[in-house]
């Protein structure tokens, strides 16, 4: 669709006071003034200009809109020719992804049928590459899995692009809802009191005494000094952030006898024992709670290929302060180096995120680089942002005494983003398109 556009008419201030110049190929939006039969007036940067058209769809189509985008296709001293972008819709841009992926497949040799269109869409999706070996692991992994569609599938393909390994297993985690570990620790000591109350057989309540002991030191201690926090973080991190398959693999080759106190694999073993003794309830508690450890575990596998945000490991911990109990996720980054993947203490960067309400998020993010460190601190409610900018000397003096010079600090209000190892992209959202103009 083009538009010869004829002599400006009416230009908003004066013309020789504003530089306007077009080029060919350039984008441009324009406000659509008005739509009279043939002719329409259009506004670029304060001129306004009549357009000719050329048919009754073209008035139609403008009449429609408030503002439309041109590509610039011929300049002349005459005329200038514009061709109209159209809007895609969601649905069109589903469409198109069908038809691209049949496309694909076509130009592939490879048969289009529901379940490769299905799997061809969502690796287009991701910006994968529709090739055989990789419809073949997604389409065995997702039989293994059961009854699957297009939701399955997606998940599959963003967990490909997110480097994560892709079996029957993973995608039966993966696609658990997301539980923020204060929230599951809470549910799980609160079960587990209640079946100390019931007078369970001597063995289990020696196991549900321990195993309360044990979730207990997983609350970091607002309020705590430096040292202590450190060794609670290590603590949580320790149990939490090791898998039971790891822990029972070295008892297997150590020829170990016991397993160790502060461990899954003690919660395990108090599963085992509650559903011994018929506590179905709080043996189901406890297997919700070592499957969402395992989720959580899962989005921290090295991932191959490394994807372009970079690797990263994150936990999540209950924060506590008196009576009052936070949720609370730290994110680490690993050495961007492809021989190694090791977190490097003199250079990293460390993503807090406290949940003070459920829809107040604080995150304090810090990046290292020896002993320099820059800070970047972000909350909903300004009130936080004057509460920080009040702190930053005694934080200042704080890190000088750990040896470290606090270079740049940045406060903002906004809503941090939550921390997604797995980026879905939204059913409606068109592929990525190019326009080529010859």
């Amino acid at each position: 669709m083009t538009f010869p556009i004829t002599l400006p008419v009416s230009p908003i201030g004066n013309a020789t006071d504003q530089e306007f110049s077009l080029r060919a190929f350039q984008r441009l939006t324009a406000q659509v003034l008005a739509v009279t039969g043939t002719s329409a007036i259009l506004e670029v940067e304060g001129h306004s200009f009549v357009a000719q058209l050329t048919s009754a769809d073209q008035a139609a189509e403008l009449a429609s809109r408030q503002t439309a985008q041109f590509i610039v296709t011929q300049l002349s001293d005459q005329a200038v020719t514009l061709k109209l972008v159209k809007n895609e819709t969601p649905a069109a841009g589903a469409a198109n992804t069908a038809d691209l992926a049949g496309q694909i497949l076509e130009s592939n040799n490879l048969p289009q049928t529901a379940e490769s269109l299905t799997l061809a869409r969502a690796l287009l999706k991701q910006h994968l590459p529709v090739t055989p070996r990789l419809l073949s692991e997604l389409k065995n992994a997702l039989a293994n899995y059961g009854a699957w569609g297009q939701a399955e599938a997606d998940l599959a393909a963003a967990m490909k692009a997110a480097g994560l390994p892709v079996t029957a297993q993973s995608l039966t985690l993966a696609a658990r809802q997301p539980v923020q570990t204060a929230e599951a620790l809470s549910r799980l000591m609160t079960t587990l009191a209640q079946a100390l109350g019931q007078n369970p057989p001597p063995e289990l309540r020696k196991q549900i005494n321990a195993s309360l002991q044990a979730l207990d030191t997983l609350a970091v201690q607002w309020a705590g000094k430096s040292p202590q926090t450190a060794d609670q973080l290590k603590a949580a991190a320790g149990m939490l952030g090791r898998s039971l398959e790891n822990i029972l693999l070295e008892q297997i080759q150590a020829d170990a006898k016991s397993i160790p106190e502060k461990s899954l694999a003690t919660l395990a073993r108090l599963q085992t024992l509650l559903e011994q003794s018929g506590k179905d309830e709080a043996a189901q508690a406890v297997g919700e709670f070592l499957n969402n450890a395992r989720r959580e575990q899962l989005m921290n596998v090295k991932p191959d290929p490394t994807p372009g945000q970079g690797q990263w490991s994150a936990i999540g911990f209950m924060l506590r302060d008196g009576q009052k109990s936070f949720s609370a996720r730290l994110k680490i980054a690993h050495e961007a180096r492809a021989e190694s993947s090791r977190i490097n203490p003199a250079y990293t960067r460390l993503i807090l995120q406290v949940d003070l309400q459920p829809d107040e998020t604080v995150e304090v993010d810090l990046a290292l680089v020896g002993k320099q460190i820059r800070a970047a601190m972000m909350a909903q409610d300004p009130a936080w942002r004057r509460l920080a900018q009040d702190e930053l000397p005694s934080l200042e003096e704080a890190l000088g005494g750990l040896g470290y010079n606090l270079e740049d600090v940045e406060i903002g209000v906004g809503k941090p983003q939550p921390f997604a190892q797995i980026q879905m992209t939204p059913a409606s959202a068109p592929p990525l398109t190019v326009n080529i103009e010859v």
